[in-house]
């Protein structure tokens, strides 16, 4: 199973839950979320974007985008110029031509209408689609939601949590059985050692 980040894809393959993908829809369903805005960069309004994709070069190829700031605030954004580099990308916006009117989006997210989001392969996911999905074991015992998800390197972290505990399950299709968006429902294999229940 491998999420996908921010919307983010989670994709189920052999043994390894690939990547999320991260384009996150969050609350507005017509609208995918691809970076956080961390940080103003130089001082003519150009900002420093966490990628919440598995492909950070598709910032290079967008020309226009939705900057949201933390208390929903939105401003179209022309794209100038966007560089990728490690970890990062740097967008500047024909908009915001000041640092002082970039810090405005410190803490928000740069947004692609759902149009533009890519096509998953199959037994992929968005991360967004996979948060609080509840999770069972496939004798029926509830373990809790899907509450976060977090990339490791080789697969993807699913956060369960209930009103008691927290379980860290591994994104893969070894341990992970069934995922049924419509019935908002995930199962899980009971793997001894796995799960302290």
């Amino acid at each position: 199973m491998r999420t996908i980040l921010s919307a983010v894809e989670t994709k189920l393959e052999n043994d390894a839950f690939p990547k999320s993908s991260s384009e996150d829809m969050t609350s507005d369903p017509g609208w995918v979320v691809i970076g956080a805005i961390t940080k103003p960069f130089g001082l003519k309004g150009g900002l420093k974007i966490r990628p919440l994709t598995d492909d950070p070069g598709r910032f290079q190829q967008l020309t226009t985008t939705v900057l949201e700031a933390a208390d929903g605030m939105r401003q179209a954004c022309t794209i100038t110029e966007a560089r990728v580099g490690k970890g990062s990308v740097t967008l500047f916006c024909r908009e915001i031509g000041t640092i002082e009117q970039g810090e405005r989006f410190i803490g928000g997210t740069v947004r692609i209408p759902r149009s533009e989001v890519v096509n998953l392969s199959k037994d992929s996911y968005f991360q967004h689609d996979l948060l609080g999905l509840k999770v069972y074991l496939e004798d029926g015992r509830y373990l809790g939601e899907v509450k976060e998800i977090f990339p490791t390197g080789s697969n993807d972290v699913l956060v369960v949590r209930d009103e008691e505990r927290e379980r860290l399950i591994p994104a893969i299709k070894s341990v992970v059985s069934e995922v049924d968006l419509p019935r908002k429902r995930m199962v899980l294999r009971f793997i001894k050692g796995l799960l302290e229940l």
